[in-house]
């Protein structure tokens, strides 16, 4: 088997209907695994139905982050429909607000931590039982951002949230390595999404969109293609990762070197 193959593989993605987490899960497909893709938006049946006609072997689930009873869940329904859990990707985050510190409210704050943290540490839990009871191990990979290591005005909250992924990806990883359990997070720089679009068209806040635009203008690559963050949690998912933990993978087109 190839270093980068997937073949014989199964894995969770989490906010897989649409945008960054279809493309990651079509990226996992495309090297030979089997997903489950889960969501909340109505768009999961739709994305899975259209790669299941494609010939691949998807199944879909319900999985709110904020539900750690969802969540379980959804791990026990890919076991039950493949037969096992390898991979467990989670993808699903929160940005959609951008407030001035002084403005921020107890609700967003709360939001924030609840669905980037939170959230990540109840798939870790879900995902690591049903890893460490197989015997096999594992793969978990979170999806940080470049705000987790560089403040952006407007967003105190989201690069909080963010930052803290990293930390939880160490003390995981340094927990179910006696599992043989991988816990790595990807960190995507401004990437063409549908949320990224939303903030730098300025449909959110002209005034956010603005000074996004003007940053994403700098990057000496350009900015990120959901393929160039699929690809790199690919290889987090992969052989080729196997003795790799606790780490985090900037992909920002060079963005931090402005």
């Amino acid at each position: 088997m190839k270093k980068m193959d997937l073949e014989g593989q199964v894995a969770l993605v989490t906010g897989a209907s649409y945008g960054l987490g279809r493309a990651i899960t079509e990226e996992l497909i495309a090297r030979g695994a089997a997903v489950m893709l889960t969501d909340i938006d109505p768009r999961l049946e739709t994305t899975t139905a259209e790669l299941k006609a494609n010939g691949h072997r998807v199944a879909q689930a319900s999985l709110n982050v904020l539900e750690r009873d969802s969540i379980f869940a959804a791990v026990a329904a890919a076991v039950r429909e493949f037969g096992r859990l390898d991979i467990f990707v989670n993808n699903a985050g929160w940005s959609k607000s951008m407030n001035f510190i002084k403005d921020i409210t107890p609700e967003e704050w709360d939001l924030y931590m609840n669905i980037n943290v939170r959230g990540n540490l109840f798939c870790i839990q879900a995902a690591s039982e049903a890893m460490a009871a197989s015997g096999r191990g594992g793969r978990y990979v979170a999806i940080a951002s470049t705000a987790a290591v560089k403040p952006y005005k407007r967003a105190a909250a989201y690069c909080t949230s963010k930052s803290a992924i990293p930390m939880l990806v160490k003390a995981a990883a340094l927990e179910l390595a006696e599992h043989r359990i991988t816990v790595n997070c990807v960190a995507p720089g401004p990437t063409t999404t549908e949320t990224n679009l939303m903030h730098s068209s300025g449909t959110l806040d002209p005034a956010v969109g603005e000074e996004k635009r003007r940053r994403q203008a700098l990057i000496p690559l350009g900015i990120n293609a959901p393929e160039d963050i699929a690809t790199a949690v690919a290889f987090f998912s992969s052989p080729a990762a196997g003795h790799v933990t606790g780490q985090m993978l900037v992909v920002e087109g060079g963005g931090q070197l402005i």
